[in-house]
C-alpha cells in the first residue's frame, strides 16, 4: 500500500476544513452516471462532479476515473483548487481538483489536449510548468 494515498488525504481534508461527507458518486449535469460514462466525460474534456468529495478524495476519484497511478503537482490552493499528474495506459496527463463553491464537493478534469501521453512524469511536469 501506497503509504501517500493513506497519509495525502488527511492532511488535504485537515488543511483545507473539506471532508468527505456520504458517497462518492459520479454526477455530470444533474444526475448520478456510471464510472464508464464518467471517464468518456474527462477523456472528451467534460468535468465529472462528485458532491460528498473532501479536498483528500482525489486519489479515490482518479481510481474510479481509470487512473492507475497520481501525483500532485500544485496544492497550494487553502480551497483544495490542486492539479495533479494523472497516469493510465496512455501515459500521464495533467489533471485537476476544483471546489464547487457554494455546492457541496469537487469537480474533476483531465486535460486531453495539449499535456497528455506523457511516458514519464517529470517531462509532464517540466512541460506543465512552462505552459
Amino acid at each position: 500500500m501506497d503509504i501517500a494515498k493513506l497519509r495525502d488525504p488527511i492532511i488535504a481534508e485537515e488543511a483545507t476544513g473539506i471532508k468527505q461527507s456520504g458517497k462518492l458518486e459520479l454526477w455530470s449535469k444533474g444526475k448520478v452516471i456510471s464510472r464508464k460514462k464518467a471517464r468518456q466525460n474527462v477523456m472528451s474534456g467534460e468535468e465529472v462532479a462528485v458532491p460528498g468529495a473532501g479536498a483528500g478524495s482525489y486519489y479515490k476519484i482518479f481510481e474510479m476515473l481509470g487512473f492507475s497511478e497520481l501525483k500532485p503537482l500544485v496544492l497550494s490552493s487553502s480551497a483544495g483548487d490542486w492539479s495533479f499528474g494523472v497516469k493510465d495506459k496512455t501515459g500521464w496527463r495533467l489533471a485537476s481538483q476544483e471546489n464547487r463553491y457554494p455546492y457541496k464537493g469537487f469537480r474533476y478534469y483531465v486535460d486531453n489536449e495539449e499535456l497528455w501521453g506523457f511516458t514519464d512524469f517529470q517531462d509532464l511536469v517540466d512541460t506543465s510548468m512552462r505552459e
